[in-house]
């Protein structure tokens, strides 16, 4: 009798663990990693940044301080003055940078421009909302 009070215990043990080792295999993904789209094109660049400057560039960041001036386009860091690819970096404001090559500007942009309605000064878009007293 004490053997079976054992062997029911042990049996429910050895199912549990060989249940739960399929279940934790699971591979769990970095919710912080960037899309798959931006690595193989970051990489695609760092193979061969001349196709990368003719293709879409994408500008990521703009430095701008008392000791240094440049921009991250496509994963590289371009300084004032400096090349990229094909093109020089010749200007850095807040907001984008302007790309030359040859005789040709491409303006990158740190926020692509935004559509908005125009509203008139002194009309709203909403009615106002009027509050019913009991």
């Amino acid at each position: 009798m004490a053997e079976r009070l054992t062997l029911v215990p042990s049996i429910v043990a050895a199912a549990t663990l060989l249940l739960s080792g399929s279940s934790a295999a699971q591979a769990l993904t970095d919710p912080t990693r960037p899309p798959f789209e931006l690595i193989s094109a970051a990489a695609a660049v760092a193979a061969d940044p001349a196709a990368g400057a003719a293709s879409r560039s994408r500008l990521e960041s703009i430095l701008l301080s008392s000791l240094r001036k440049g921009a991250i386009i496509n994963g590289q860091y371009v300084p004032l003055g400096g090349a990229y690819g094909m093109a020089t970096l010749v200007d850095i404001t807040a907001t984008g940078v302007t790309l030359k090559t040859g005789q040709e500007l491409e303006v990158l942009q740190l926020f692509p421009p935004m559509d908005k309605p125009a509203v008139t000064p002194g009309t709203s878009e909403k009615p106002e909302k009027v509050a019913k007293r009991p």
